[in-house]
């Protein structure tokens, strides 16, 4: 279990939130990158658009502006695929999420287009079971990846794109993450699998990919076999996982999202307070955090922003 601290004030927070926009944009590239691909770009523009800095407005409107324009260069045109660089379709469902919340804000016609592209290698890529794997083929399906795509379809869905196509995957995917449940709010990689990363603390990551799952294909009854258990799940273990390095952001950005879409908001009020201080104390003194998993800080450094600005509600998919 972590030590307990005391949660940040208003003023800490929100200072380490403007250090940590500024440490971020100092990472982007003259073209518009932001670490390594469109998947880790797009990260970092959400965490810009989380601050109210869209592709035309804020004071980091050039930086969001410059990610938007990176990560469609990215695509593939032939397929509309996003995950040709680092990250494969954990890369492509991060950047079609982004654009469809760019989408959301500021419409326009180049960004439709692109996530419209995007969306149907989502479709076509879905397997037989109902989720999606590391590559745009329908051949096999992971828990971690089939979640970035549901909340990439359903940021996509809630600007209207995507259609009856996008609801049926949905309903394929809800039965996928389903079958992926080991009783007691625990969650396996893959439907019907167990052992590790199910239980305890570590078990966090993939309760709260379950559970947004769930959230995000549209499931929101604590009644419900598999939601209710997962976020009591979560809330029993997310202490401990904030005090480890278990696949900690992939695992934070999720319980955040769970935590403060859950219907029982003593959920959200109880982690706050416990995350808050949490990520503030691994910011680094230039004002990024590590990337702990992931590949450096500007994974880090965007993940903790995300996370923070997310009682902003500035996002679409954020909003309750």
């Amino acid at each position: 279990m972590p030590t307990a601290v005391a949660a940040p004030s208003t003023v800490q927070l929100e200072a380490a939130i403007d250090k940590g926009l500024a440490a971020l944009v100092k990472l982007q590239d003259a073209n518009g990158a932001i670490g390594e691909g469109a998947g880790i770009t797009a990260l970092g523009g959400m965490a810009l658009l989380a601050g109210g800095h869209t592709p035309v407005r804020g004071q980091y409107n050039e930086a969001c502006r410059k990610a938007l324009r990176y990560v469609i260069s990215r695509q593939d045109r032939a397929s509309g695929y996003l995950g040709n660089d680092y990250g494969n379709m954990y890369g492509h469902g991060f950047a079609t999420l982004f654009l469809a919340e760019c989408y959301g804000m500021e419409p326009s016609e180049p960004v439709r287009r692109s996530l419209e592209a995007s969306i149907d290698l989502i479709h076509r890529s879905q397997n037989a079971e109902g989720g999606w794997r590391y590559q745009p083929v329908p051949v096999d399906a992971d828990l971690s990846v089939t979640i970035c795509q549901v909340m990439a379809l359903r940021a996509a869905w809630n600007v209207g794109i995507g259609g009856k196509p996008s609801v049926d995957a949905s309903a394929r995917a809800i039965a996928y993450v389903r079958r992926c449940a080991t009783g007691g709010g625990g969650f396996a990689y893959t439907a019907g699998g167990g052992g590790w990363g199910t239980e305890g603390a570590e078990g966090v990551p993939r309760a709260a990919a379950g559970a947004m799952s769930l959230i995000g294909a549209g499931v929101h009854d604590l009644s419900d076999v598999h939601l209710g258990p997962s976020l009591r799940f979560i809330r029993r273990f997310v202490p401990g996982h904030l005090g480890s390095s278990n696949y900690f952001w992939y695992g934070q950005y999720y319980a955040s999202q769970a935590m403060f879409h859950s219907p029982e908001a003593e959920d959200w009020e109880r982690y706050w307070g416990q995350a808050s201080a949490a990520i503030l104390s691994r910011q680094a003194p230039d004002g990024t955090w590590p990337g702990v998993e992931g590949p450096g800080a500007a994974y880090g450094t965007a993940m903790a922003l995300i996370i923070l600005q997310i009682p902003n509600q500035y996002l679409p998919i954020f909003q309750r």
